[in-house]
């Protein structure tokens, strides 16, 4: 088959552009696939931050171009859409839509035979806001095991973005605040670390720069546009991961200001960092509180929960273990199997094959 992926926020580097080049990669080894993205990538780039190949895949630019126009002129069999907040029509015979939330609200739903959803949190607001059922597909997370020797490193891995009405807020400022709470209350050798890319904005390195002052005198660390090998190793020997996304912020006003699904949660948990999470949006579904994680409210319950996992290495090692072994249920693997099983289901195999077997001869005229 001749199939597009669409996604016009590579230069992001996130965890959609990470499922992205898992699925072109992987779809590239039986069809023919191109990636169209809104400005040059770097296919070294990619396979550095993400350490996914995609040599075998064509990446097209769109920039400034009638992008529906020249997806459906190039005559794919299958359009994959999984540009978060695209309210592009499908410009092909089939098209999967796969949705990290429902923001848009000009999409032609009806050109999209199936729409996918990233949890079971994003499943209902698109029964919600858009009237349509949806296929889950939890995204491809990354292991990041197996665990090395524990430090005492509390971790949050995150896109930097200053607060604002179009993005989902990490809140990497309340944990720095809520870290130095614990320090000044007297907790000794432990350290923070605030891992992530920096959003684009002039206001998102502001906002970088001020956890850096904030941070002054303290054990924390700002560690901003962190490699993939290094950021592994951090993963490894971090005993804490500690996840905000949502704070502040009402679940059923503004649903789309929480966590989608919550892809460093799991990454960390492969490595066997102990999830201390914000209790909202799709963060519920992987973590069971009190198992291989705790799920908290307000900032004294993170407090408490982490002093109670520093202050009990036994509960920490058993929850570390509990951890590794429920990231498995979100692996790479059961992503790919998923997405075939959709893709299937729209264009079931021989179909697929007689699609490529005709693209095999107009090549060849």
């Amino acid at each position: 088959m001749k199939i597009a992926i669409y996604n016009l926020h590579f230069e992001t580097f996130g965890g959609g552009e990470r499922r992205t080049a898992a699925l072109a990669a992987h779809l590239a080894k039986k069809h023919r696939v191109t990636l169209f993205v809104h400005r040059p990538v770097s296919i070294e780039a990619i396979k550095t931050i993400f350490r996914i190949d995609l040599s075998s895949v064509e990446i097209i630019p769109l920039q400034n171009t009638d992008h529906a126009t020249e997806i459906a002129g190039r005559q794919f069999d299958l359009f994959v859409n999984n540009s978060h907040g695209s309210d592009l029509r499908n410009p092909t015979p089939n098209g999967i839509y796969m949705c990290m939330f429902p923001e848009a609200e000009r999409l032609d739903l009806d050109s999209y035979r199936i729409i996918t959803a990233n949890s079971r949190f994003t499943a209902r607001w698109i029964e919600k806001r858009w009237g349509r059922s949806s296929e889950i597909v939890y995204s491809a997370c990354q292991d990041m095991g197996p665990p090395s020797r524990k430090e005492k490193i509390i971790l949050n891995v995150g896109r930097f973005f200053a607060d604002s009405a179009i993005v989902h807020h990490k809140r990497q400022d309340a944990l720095l605040q809520t870290f130095k709470r614990l320090v000044d209350g007297g907790l000794h050798g432990w350290n923070l670390v605030l891992a992530g890319m920096v959003g684009t904005r002039q206001e998102d390195k502001t906002f970088v720069e001020t956890l850096r002052n904030e941070a002054v005198g303290y054990p924390i660390q700002i560690r901003p546009a962190i490699e993939f090998a290094e950021l592994q190793a951090l993963y490894r020997k971090s005993s804490i991961y500690w996840h905000a996304t949502g704070l502040g912020t009402s679940a059923l006003e503004h649903p789309g200001k929480q966590e989608h699904l919550g892809m460093s949660i799991i990454e960390a948990m492969s490595a066997g960092a102990v999830p201390v999470v914000f209790n909202a949006g799709g963060p519920q579904e992987i973590v069971n509180h009190g198992v291989d994680g705790f799920l908290w409210d307000h900032r004294s319950e993170l407090e408490t929960l982490s002093l109670g996992l520093i202050e009990k290495p036994a509960m920490l090692q058993s929850m570390s273990a509990a951890a590794v072994k429920r990231s498995k249920a979100f692996n790479v693997a059961q992503f790919l199997a998923r997405m075939d099983s959709v893709i299937y289901k729209l264009i079931p195999p021989h179909i697929g094959w007689l699609a490529q077997a005709r693209g095999y001869i107009a090549r060849w005229r």
